[in-house]
């Protein structure tokens, strides 16, 4: 596993180090989407390695997290975004570059199926319905992992109240001080919050509260909680009674995932 994993990394690492030429602001979020990257791959494996799947199995988890976001850094050189709605959708753009280059000429087909569906989907509201167990198992895992690291670098920003403003996570959006109807519908259903009904700051605080509802397996669930990643946005938010009716339901269900 780990000369394969350093294999991966050498080939990863040689494709981000061809962008040349970019901006200094380009380079700071190249760096970011690189370090995130390599994150997740250590996530995956750890989740992985917590749900006790083979070493085969634990590999293509490790590859798929290395690899999701291997669109965001022609989409960076493109287009000087990763707003996927001002440019592409980084997921199924990956895809594209991962079937263009020789990343994976060590796996059989049906693993390198298996990772360009999990990435395509890594990023979408919802999984399809028609996949196959194995399919889901990885897709599934990929979709916690980045979560997972999202929520780490997102609630070091909203605990820090020195941060320098960082609008890839706020998204220039402005504060507001009450959350908008359709979002607290949303995430009080159970359901996942649309980035499309997110109209402030405020929304976004709730629409990665609502992320719970889309982890999949304990071990997931446990690390939301030893790294209190709820308690840390709910502190950040400004306290009424919607803010708090939120925070409650969303806690009570991670709780029961955790127990259960």
């Amino acid at each position: 596993m780990e000369k394969r994993a350093a294999l991966a990394l050498e080939k990863f690492n040689k494709y981000i180090d061809s962008f040349t030429g970019l901006g200094e602001d380009q380079i700071i979020n190249l760096k970011i989407k690189k370090e995130h990257s390599v994150r997740v791959a250590g996530l995956a494996e750890m989740l992985a390695g917590r749900m006790e799947l083979n070493e085969t199995e634990t590999y293509l988890a490790f590859l798929i997290g290395l690899f999701h976001d291997i669109g965001r850094f022609k989409q960076l050189e493109e287009y000087n975004t990763f707003n996927d709605v001002k440019s592409v959708d980084h997921a199924d753009y990956g895809v594209e570059i991962l079937k263009e280059n020789n990343f994976f000429e060590y796996l059989d087909e049906g693993q390198v199926n298996i990772i360009l569906l999990a990435i395509s989907q890594h990023n979408k509201l919802g999984l399809p319905k028609k996949m196959s167990d194995k399919e889901r198992l990885f897709a599934q895992l990929i979709r916690d992992a980045d979560k997972l690291d999202i929520l780490r670098v997102i609630t070091d920003y909203y605990s820090n109240p020195k941060a320098t403003p960082n609008h890839t996570l706020t998204w220039e959006m402005p504060k507001g001080s009450a959350v908008s109807p359709k979002v607290s519908k949303q995430i009080l259903k159970g359901d996942l919050v649309s980035k499309d009904t997110v109209i402030n700051e405020l929304d976004i605080k709730v629409m990665q509260l609502s992320w719970v509802y889309d982890l999949n397996y304990r071990p997931s669930f446990e690390l939301m909680v030893e790294n209190r990643y709820l308690d840390k946005i709910y502190n950040s938010m400004p306290k009424n009674d919607t803010v708090i009716e939120i925070y409650r339901k969303v806690k009570v269900y991670i709780e029961n995932r955790v127990i259960a």
